[in-house]
């Protein structure tokens, strides 16, 4: 039995596009391609969390395995911790319910970092880019790394300033951080009973709370993939992916 499971958090009460993880792409449910891409990584069982009956139907007809956590749920992260209880494994891989294009590699390499470091809590993963329009973006947001690949902060803000802009400053990539988390067991464990903090308020970012704890976030840099899906114009822009891809 694997010591990975592959949680996926799929609320179907979204605020900005309500059921977008029933929407059709493709002429099937986007948590089902979610649901795919996650089997292709071959680490662990997969598991769909939701607080909704319609989604545990949905889910059964394509063959997938999905519990009713609570609505009281305040984040994904909640949802996967709530799903994870009873089980055994070590690790548990985040997956966001409304990214169908996920590389199954994106997800191995959460897994390898969790398993390969005994020093990380938490693995996520990152885009390098000099995209102006990603940097200055608010919504995507940016990570701070060591050498290593440790993070040492996050934020929708342009960073780290380039103070001397040098040919060796332009170069310098900046980098997108893009919501996948794995957790050791007992890393999720502590992340969930702490108070929110005061950094994550401020920029309304939940990793902060773990940095602020002094816990350790190793990144994986990988390549960008398809949209997420977040309102209509997103599924548009999906479905025009699949067709160029």
């Amino acid at each position: 039995m694997s010591d990975v499971l592959i949680a996926v958090p799929a609320r179907y009460g979204s605020s900005r596009l309500p059921g977008k993880i029933l929407k059709k792409l493709a002429g099937k449910p986007v948590i089902q391609h979610v649901y795919e891409q996650c089997l292709k990584a071959g680490v662990g069982d997969v598991l769909i969390a939701t607080e909704s009956p319609l989604v545990v139907e949905a889910c059964a007809q394509f063959g997938a395995k999905a519990i009713l956590t609570s609505e009281a749920c305040q984040s994904g992260t909640d949802r996967i911790y709530e799903a994870a209880q009873g089980r055994t494994e070590k690790y548990i891989i985040n997956v966001q319910g409304d990214e169908p294009f996920i590389s199954p590699s994106t997800i191995t390499k959460m897994a390898d970092i969790l398993k390969s470091d005994p020093a990380c809590d938490i693995a996520t993963a990152v885009i390098a880019t000099l995209d102006d329009q990603i940097i200055d973006n608010p919504n995507c947001v940016k990570a701070v790394l060591t050498p290593e690949m440790k993070a040492l902060y996050f934020s929708r803000s342009r960073i780290p300033y380039k103070r001397q802009p040098d040919e060796a400053a332009q170069k310098a990539p900046y980098w997108k951080h893009c919501g996948i988390y794995g957790y050791k067991r007992e890393a999720l464990e502590k992340f969930v009973h702490l108070p929110v903090s005061p950094l994550e308020k401020l920029e309304k970012l939940e990793q902060l709370r773990a940095l602020e704890a002094g816990m350790t976030i190793k990144c994986a840099q990988i390549e960008p993939s398809g949209p997420a899906i977040d309102t209509e114009a997103d599924l548009a822009a999906a479905e025009k992916y699949l067709q160029t891809k």
